[in-house]
This record gives C-alpha cells, structure tokens and sequence, in this order.
C-alpha cells in the first residue's frame, strides 16, 4: 500500500530573511510522495522572488498568488490539493528532514485522529536573559494556558486546536468542516480545531514532530506587542464566535467583568482595600509560581523575571483582547 500523499501548505508576506530556509528544509523531506504549495499574499520584498527561483530547481514545489489574509491563502491551497494530507507551517520555520513522516505516522495511528502538530521550539539571532526566562515561562501552564503553541507537552497528547505553524491534517476532514473560517485573522486555527472536534475528530499533539520557529520578538516590549496581537486576533475571534469565549479568553472576560463592581466598591466603601486585593493576590500568584518554576527547573532568575514576563504577557494579551472585542474590521493580514 502506498504511502498517504501530502501538500505541505506555507503561506507568508515580506519573509525574504527565513523563506528560503524554510523551503530548503520542506523540499528535502525524508517522505516519498509530497509536494510544497508556496502562497504569497503580496510581498513587497524578495519573499516572491526566492521562492520563484528555488522552483525552478525543485519540481515538488508550487508557487501561488493570493493577496489575501492568511485562512483566505490557506484555503485557496486546500482547493488546488488532492492529496491525502495538507500539512501547515510558515515561511520562518525550519523542519527537520523526518517532520512529514513523524506527523503522518501519527495522524493515521488511529482513525479518529483527525489533525497532528508538535513543538514550536523558539530561535532567534539575539538571546538574552530576559529573554530565556520569557521562553521558558511559555512552556508552563500559566505562561502557555496549556496551549500547544509553546507548552511543554512530554507524551502523545490529546489537545483543543493546533497552531499552523506545526500541523498537518486529513484533507477530507478540513473539507467536511468547510476549511479556515476566512473571516478571522487570528484564532483561526483555534476555531478550526473546535470545528473538528465538534464533528467527532480527535487532534493530536506529537513531541516528536518539532520545528524550529524563528521568534520575531528579541526584547520584552517586542514581546508584550506580540501578546498584544495575540489577545485582539482571541477577542475579534470570540465577539464572532461565542464558543471561542475559552481558554485564555476566560479570564480575560473575567476582568472586564469585574473591573467595573470592584471601581463601584471601591468608591462605596471609600476604600482601596477592595481594588488592592485582587492585584496583591495576583502579585502574591505570580511571584510564587515563577519561584515555584525557578525551583524545579533550577533557574535561580526565574524567581525574580518570572512574574516581570507573566505580568508582561498577561496584562498585553489583556488589552490586546479588549481591542480585539471593540474592533469593527480585523487587519487584513496578521501583521
């Protein structure tokens, strides 16, 4: 029986400095039967360009052109496969030569298994200390949410949605659900996850698939503004779709919530006792998780940067959800 054929799918805008190593690496793939579907949505830079040229000398990869956002490319190369799989990842990751095998391995290990994704392992040319600490708060609970994006699963685990920058998936299965909900920038990959699974599919985290992400954030305020985007593409996601109100956008909702009654007792009770609680709480929460992580994986800084990158991230991801539920018109493309 023949191997299961599959398109792998990259989509990318302005990527010229990590396109080519990423195709270099999708093009040399340890699987016998792929093709590469390269989707540019209008790069103003060299991104076409190299990838053009790196076609001509590889007959596995296909160059498009789509200028729309994300979900509108993936979907316009969900419609030009036939094969088996279509796999996801983005123009500045790198995968290693056995990524297609390990993924597709797994995806038809059991037959309610529907989609597959793995590791995100960060890289980035600078490397400093506040840095370090903000990825390895990513891989815990309440620096990840558990999300698949960045959480250190160790086993074959069972999770909500896969980023697609590590996926691969049943052609048929996205098919059935009507592919990437091409109204949303952000979260799309959340909302196709429910999707699946609300049809039955079962989505698979692998900590063997790994692929090299090249981080696009090197110091702490480049970080909070990638939070930011993250929070406004969950909470344009969530004002669209109710079922998408979960995960971190729980809390989030919370606060909002509860921000007014805390100001309104606060003025009632001529106090500040019931507006300082909930933040020293917070404060107390953070500062003993990180000092809880800096013990057990026996990074001493952890204790004293931890709660600076928790405090970061959720208070940027915070107002980035706000924005996200008060805006109108998402970006075209997730800039």
């Amino acid at each position: 029986m023949p191997p299961p054929s599959v398109s792998v799918v990259v989509t990318a805008r302005n990527e010229e400095r990590t396109v080519k190593r990423c195709l270099s690496a999708l093009v040399d793939q340890d699987y016998p039967e792929f093709e590469v579907v390269f989707v540019d949505a209008g790069s103003r830079d060299a991104t076409l360009r190299t990838a053009q040229a790196m076609a001509t000398d590889h007959p596995n990869l296909r160059i498009l052109q789509y200028p729309g956002n994300p979900s509108q490319c993936r979907n316009m190369a969900l419609r030009t496969s036939t094969s088996d799989v279509v796999a996801f990842t983005d123009a500045d990751v790198e995968v290693p030569a056995t990524w297609l095998k390990t993924t597709v391995e797994t995806l038809f290990s059991n037959s309610e298994i529907g989609g597959v994704g793995g590791p995100n392992l960060p890289v980035r040319k600078r490397d400093g200390g506040v840095i370090k600490i903000i990825d390895l708060m990513l891989t815990t609970s309440l620096g990840s949410m558990r999300s698949a994006q960045s959480y250190d699963f160790k086993e074959r685990t069972e999770v909500k949605s896969i980023p697609c920058c590590n996926a691969a998936y049943l052609r048929k299965a996205l098919v059935e659900v009507g592919g990437f909900d091409e109204e949303l920038v952000g979260c799309d990959d959340t909302d196709l996850g429910y999707r699946l699974r609300h049809m039955g599919r079962k989505l698979v985290f692998e900590p063997q698939a790994r692929v090299l992400h090249s981080v696009k954030f090197g110091t702490l305020r480049q970080f909070a503004k990638l939070m930011f985007k993250y929070g406004r593409g969950r909470g344009y996601a969530a004002r669209k779709k109710r079922y998408l109100f979960s995960g971190p956008a729980i809390p989030a909702t919370g606060i909002i919530i509860g921000i007014p009654f805390l100001l309104i007792w606060t003025e009632m009770s001529r106090s500040l006792i019931p507006l300082l609680t909930p933040i020293a709480l917070y404060a107390i929460a953070v500062e003993g998780y990180s000092l809880a992580v800096a013990v057990s994986k026996r990074v001493p800084r952890v204790a004293a940067l931890g709660p600076v990158v928790l405090v970061t991230e959720h208070v940027s991801y915070f107002l980035g959800f706000i924005s996200g539920i008060l805006d109108r018109r998402a970006s075209r493309w997730s800039d």
